[in-house]
């Protein structure tokens, strides 16, 4: 059993974690559009404004491209050429999600779905990319390349869950259930995550982590915030949806912050010591 050793610059690091969690906003909220367009249960504005989040999500990671400097990166113990290929996947999948937001503007749900499940595919594959950047002897490890397209699903799905109980603001009359299913998504998520995480940690891949003060409070956050606190906030969206809209979304407001914060802790930590988290 290989334990993944602590290494790597955290400020080397950073460019990364952010672009990878801007993709995860992007990706997710691409299938959340797809996922509830297909059902007939999502609302025109909310397809057009979280379309747009996502593109300015996927815009904002590209401009992080001129950041990934190759030999920092050697040093830092991450695959630069893996690193060059996720920048030009980035690339693709804003075409794809500006695309999917243009689309957003036409009636034809057939073609927003196409548009749909090929900027979500694009997305997952992108973030595969970037899994396989880590630093580790097993690049194409079948939970590290798990472990950032289910990030997707939890922080994006969170994004867009959040704006979808905007509507419910403005239209009170307006069914739960698309609401409801939003928060079952992030939970679904979420409850893979732990998985991943429980198997990781029975695996022994984090015990270099816990001699360093900084990602023992890192893992502390991607747990106790990103995992626990997330899944239950989403599970009291879910329940409290059906009795008060505004209340579940005030939930799923602080279930995106928990689940950014988790995020941002776990691809550090995935990015530091290659362990999929």
């Amino acid at each position: 059993m290989l334990a993944a050793a602590p290494q790597g610059d955290p400020i080397v690091t950073l460019p990364l974690v952010l672009a990878v969690v801007l993709v995860e906003v992007a990706a997710g909220g691409a299938f959340l559009v797809w996922f509830l367009d297909r059902r007939g249960q999502a609302p025109g504005g909310f397809l057009k404004l979280t379309a747009a989040v996502d593109a300015v999500a996927a815009a904002a990671a590209v401009g992080l491209i001129p950041t990934f400097v190759p030999g920092e990166l050697e040093r830092a113990g991450l695959d630069a050429g893996a690193v060059g290929s996720f920048g030009q996947a980035m690339v693709v999948l804003l075409v794809l999600a500006v695309l999917q937001l243009a689309l957003a503007f036409l009636p034809s749900r057939d073609l927003r779905n196409v548009a749909g499940i090929v900027t979500t595919l694009t997305g997952l594959a992108t973030l595969g990319i970037a899994a396989i950047a880590r630093p580790g002897d097993a690049p194409f490890d079948v939970f590290a390349l798990a472990a950032l397209p289910l990030g997707a699903l939890a922080l994006g799905g969170s994004d867009a869950a959040m704006l979808l109980g905007h509507w419910y603001l403005v239209t009170p009359k307006l069914s739960p259930a698309p609401l409801q299913t939003a928060a079952l998504v992030v939970v679904a998520a979420v409850a893979l995550q732990i998985g991943v995480v429980l198997t990781t940690l029975s695996r022994g891949l984090l015990v270099g982590a816990v001699d360093q003060t900084g990602l023992v409070v890192a893992l502390a956050i991607r747990i106790g915030v990103g995992l626990l606190m997330t899944l239950g906030v989403a599970l009291g969206g879910w329940w409290t949806a059906r009795m008060n809209t505004q209340s579940s979304t005030g939930l799923l407001y602080v279930g995106l912050g928990t689940a950014l914060a988790g995020e941002i802790s776990a691809r550090v930590l995935f990015f530091l010591t290659g362990a999929p988290i």
